[in-house]
This record gives structure tokens, C-alpha cells and sequence, in this order.
């Protein structure tokens, strides 16, 4: 081949690969203006600050409280929900966010919290604060106690620790004790009267909850008294109090309480609720005269103590 042929060929060679990288090269700066200056694989730098909503800034123990917000980038991606303990963060839980960057979520309260949100790129939201509810789960207790024994009050603050615990019997003072580390507390109190009464009970508040009391409870304390019984005979006859006295008729005579006054009268393991009908007893030593109904609800045999509020 001739030295001349040689050149053409060359020279054609050359200028096909000088018209392909021009193409290549308009092809790239049309992607380039198109996309801003950016590759098709770079992500949207965030366009706003991470945002972190709470619903309910104080939930009972154990209830679950709604997370909801924004990273500020419009993108999939994911976001930390982290609490601070004794001035460190600790990563809570982990959250997927859509295509807007908005992510939603629910937690369980189990102690007051300080928590943020901090988005895949390190960007951190405001702190918002949760505060847990605490209760008091009381233990059941006796509805009646007799003069000269001890009325026992225990239960459980949720949650559990150490914390000043105090019941309160209206009308009677206060009490003070502290619970275990599991919770658990225990008062014994000893009416000084009959009567009837009730309670409630707080604890303090701590680092993991609000402090809180227990809904009141009520009790009777009773003193023995000398009672009869009375009605063979005398059915027909007017009461009192008014009414005419039966065999079913249930109630009490007694020689100074207001007519309708609610008595509280305890034989054995029976207890009966019943109003004053009538006067009497006329005995002597005697406080009570109980209706034939009245006595069989106690299983009264006739002449004897009987325990009562009043």
C-alpha cells in the first residue's frame, strides 16, 4: 500500500473519533444542565430543619404515646429517635421515612423521657419532653375492723422504687412509710373510734414518673354493743319511725339515733346494713333491738354482742 493511501486512512480514522467525543462531550453538559449542575445519582440536599411532633406530652405507665415528623430532605431514607440518660443520647428506636422524608411512630412510656429525632445525615430536631403517670395499685382490704385490731393498707407503686409513700384516714392524720425497691408498701393503723371512715394513699414524685394517689376507699370501725331482738306479738303495730312492723321488716330500734340513720351490724362472719325504724331497747345494759328479718340476716341467736358503726 502506498505511503499516501496510508495517510488518508489515518486521517479519516481520526476525524470519526474526534465527531464521537464531541457527541459524548454535548451529551454530558445536556445531563449536567438538566440536572442542575448534579449527576442523576446524587441525592436532593434537604430542603428544611428535622421536625418531631409528640401527641401527648404526658401518658399513663405503660400506655403508648404517637411520634410523628420530618426529616427535611424529600427522600427515603430513615430517622433515630433518641432519650437522654444522665446526659447522654441513647438510640431508641429506628424508623423508616417515605419519599417527603415524614416518618410516624409509637413508643411505650415506662419512665419520664427527653427525646429527639436525628435524621440518616446527622441533623438533629428540638427535645420534647414526655411525662409517665404514675399509679398506686392497692391491695384489697378490709371493709370492716373491730375496735382494738389494726386496719392493714399495702400495695404497689407503679412504677416500681424507692419512694415516700403516705396514706391519709380523713378526719384521723397521716401515716408515712417508704416502698421497697419493687414497689411494694405497708401501713397498719388502729382506729381509735367507731365510725365510719376512708382513705387514700400518694406517693411522691420521682425520676421516672409524676407522683400520684389511689381513688378513696372506705371502711368501718366497729365497737360491740349489747343487742335483742323484737317482733312475735307485735306485728301490726305501727314503728316509730313510721310503717308498720312485719315479719320481713328489717331495721333497728335504738333510743337516740335519727329515724333513717344507717347502722352497720356485724355477728360473726355476717354483716348487715339496715336504718333505725323504732325506738327501744327498754333492757337494761341493752343498745340494740333488731327485727326478727334483722336477726335471721345475722344468724343472731337472740340475746348477745353484736359489732356496729354508730
Amino acid at each position: 500500500m502506498s505511503t499516501s493511501r496510508i495517510f488518508r486512512a489515518s486521517m479519516s480514522l481520526f476525524t470519526c473519533l474526534a465527531l464521537f467525543m464531541a457527541m459524548t462531550s454535548g451529551s454530558s453538559a445536556a445531563n449536567s444542565q438538566g440536572t442542575g449542575g448534579k449527576t442523576a445519582s446524587e441525592s436532593p440536599a434537604p430542603t428544611g430543619p428535622v421536625k418531631l411532633k409528640v401527641a401527648d406530652y404526658s401518658v399513663n405507665f405503660g400506655g403508648r404515646f404517637n411520634l410523628r415528623g420530618k426529616t427535611g430532605a424529600a427522600r427515603k431514607g430513615h430517622v433515630r429517635i433518641q432519650s437522654r440518660v444522665n446526659g447522654r443520647w441513647h438510640n431508641l428506636r429506628k424508623a423508616g421515612t417515605d419519599g417527603m422524608g415524614r416518618y410516624r411512630l409509637k413508643l411505650r412510656a415506662r419512665h419520664n423521657l427527653v427525646i429527639r429525632a436525628v435524621a440518616g445525615d446527622g441533623r438533629v430536631s428540638k427535645t420534647r419532653r414526655v411525662t409517665v403517670i404514675g399509679h398506686i395499685r392497692l391491695d384489697r382490704s378490709e371493709r370492716y375492723v373491730k375496735l382494738g385490731r389494726k386496719l392493714r393498707v399495702s400495695g404497689v407503686v407503679v412504677p416500681r422504687g424507692v419512694r415516700t409513700v403516705k396514706v391519709r384516714v380523713r378526719g384521723e392524720g397521716v401515716m408515712r412509710t417508704r416502698s421497697r425497691a419493687n414497689g411494694r408498701f405497708a401501713f397498719r393503723w388502729t382506729p381509735r373510734r367507731n365510725g365510719d371512715f376512708s382513705y387514700r394513699v400518694w406517693a411522691r414524685k420521682s425520676r421516672k414518673s409524676t407522683g400520684d394517689s389511689s381513688r378513696p376507699h372506705r371502711f368501718s370501725a366497729l365497737r360491740p354493743g349489747e343487742a335483742s331482738y323484737y317482733g312475735p306479738g307485735l306485728y301490726g303495730n305501727g314503728v316509730a319511725c313510721g310503717g308498720t312492723l312485719t315479719p320481713t321488716t328489717r331495721g333497728v330500734a335504738n333510743k337516740y339515733l335519727p329515724c333513717g340513720t344507717r347502722v352497720t351490724l356485724q355477728y360473726g362472719n355476717r354483716t348487715v346494713v339496715v336504718r333505725v325504724i323504732d325506738r327501744g331497747p327498754y333492757g337494761a345494759g341493752r343498745d340494740w333491738d333488731l327485727t326478727e328479718q334483722t336477726k335471721k340476716d345475722l344468724g343472731f341467736g337472740g340475746v348477745g354482742t353484736v359489732w356496729t358503726n354508730k
